[in-house]
């Protein structure tokens, strides 16, 4: 078996699929499931921005009578499916893509030719059996990195929530970098997700512990919609936009996730009530939030982590050094954090 590495223009590619010169093999189809139009949008989407997507592979197969080589797909099915479909006008772009509810030909000239100009990568394996060809899967499996609950549940699920926290991760991740909240690394396995998935599963049913299964069981009931999502937007846009204007708290030890977790729910909560975490914190009808006050006192809750031997608020002290993603903690530093923006100076 040999391994080439090329590639196919866009029109060359779907050009070989309508003259049958490229196939697709089903018996490598990993999943009957068909992808949702939310998920072929996002891939046509990345590849008119041009960016990456992985590696499509063939195996390339002559016949000795006829001498006619064909190439069938043996990874990447949907992939191909979704992007011959939209070069064919059969695809209409959905989402929250910025050329939602077009066609193939609807687009602006310049973006049709960056489609069609589009490069994909290709590993074609020439003269491969069955059984090389299940090798080579092996192979790769053995010694991918493993997916996370969180890379793994959007693997998984392909409606409405998973895209609404698509969305939120590419909005608000440079600022979770800028701040302090996530290294590069953690970004990309979508540690961002998770914190994300977290925050908004409190604003909906309030702070717990939670656990994969419930996490799971979220995208899972809003798969097919999500109507409170234009709330939770709102509510994640001006809970960020204020903390982006305290910048003396920016990465120090309030931006640490498991405390942004809490200091996000308490900023979104003061400004408006959460009704689930209104039994943790009674605020009453919306309120605006005194951002001196509020910068004082939250350098104060900073400080006592800082220098612990103080004194001052111990039991916030403690809610952020063990356990710090449990349910107790979580709601102690929620409190605090209420009580930080509030109208009184902290003491």
């Amino acid at each position: 078996m040999q391994v080439q590495q090329t590639s196919f223009t866009v029109a060359e590619f779907c050009q070989q699929l309508k003259d049958g010169k490229i196939i697709v093999n089903r018996d490598y189809q990993r999943s009957s499931k068909v992808w949702p139009p939310a998920a072929r949008s996002y891939l046509i989407d990345t590849i008119i921005h041009g960016y990456p997507m992985p590696k499509l592979s063939m195996r390339q197969k002559t016949d000795l009578r006829s001498r006619m080589t064909v190439k069938e797909i043996v990874d990447g099915q949907q992939r191909s499916a979704a992007i011959a479909d939209f070069y064919q006008d059969k695809l209409r772009i959905s989402g929250k893509s910025e050329i939602k509810g077009s066609r193939f030909s609807d687009l602006e000239e310049p973006d049709q030719q960056r489609f069609v100009d589009y490069s994909l990568s290709v590993d074609l394996f020439v003269g491969a059996t069955d059984e090389e060809i299940r090798e080579v899967f092996r192979r790769i499996n053995s010694y991918t990195l493993p997916l996370n609950y969180q890379e793994r549940r959007h693997a998984t699920f392909q409606g409405e929530f998973k895209w609404f926290i698509v969305d939120c991760s590419e909005k608000y991740a440079d600022f979770l970098k800028r701040i302090g909240a996530f290294s590069e690394s953690q970004l990309s396995r979508m540690m961002d997700a998770r914190f994300l998935t977290e925050v908004v599963y409190a604003m909906l049913r309030g702070i717990d512990h939670a656990s994969e299964s419930k996490l799971d069981a979220l995208y899972k009931e809003f798969d097919q919609a999500f109507p409170q999502e234009r709330d939770i937007a709102a509510r994640l846009k001006k809970a960020f936009d204020r903390i982006a204007g305290w910048e003396d708290i920016h990465r120090g030890p309030l931006m640490r996730s498991y405390s942004l977790y809490s200091l996000l729910l308490a900023t979104s909560h003061t400004l408006s009530p959460l009704p689930p975490l209104s039994p943790l914190c009674g605020v009453k009808g919306e309120r605006s939030i005194d951002d001196e006050l509020a910068i004082t006192n939250l350098t104060h809750l900073a400080s006592a982590l800082e220098i612990p031997e103080q004194g001052i608020a111990d039991d916030f002290v403690e809610a952020c050094a063990k356990a710090t993603n449990r349910r107790v903690p979580r709601e102690a530093r929620f409190c605090w954090f209420c009580k930080a923006l509030g109208p009184q100076l902290l003491r």
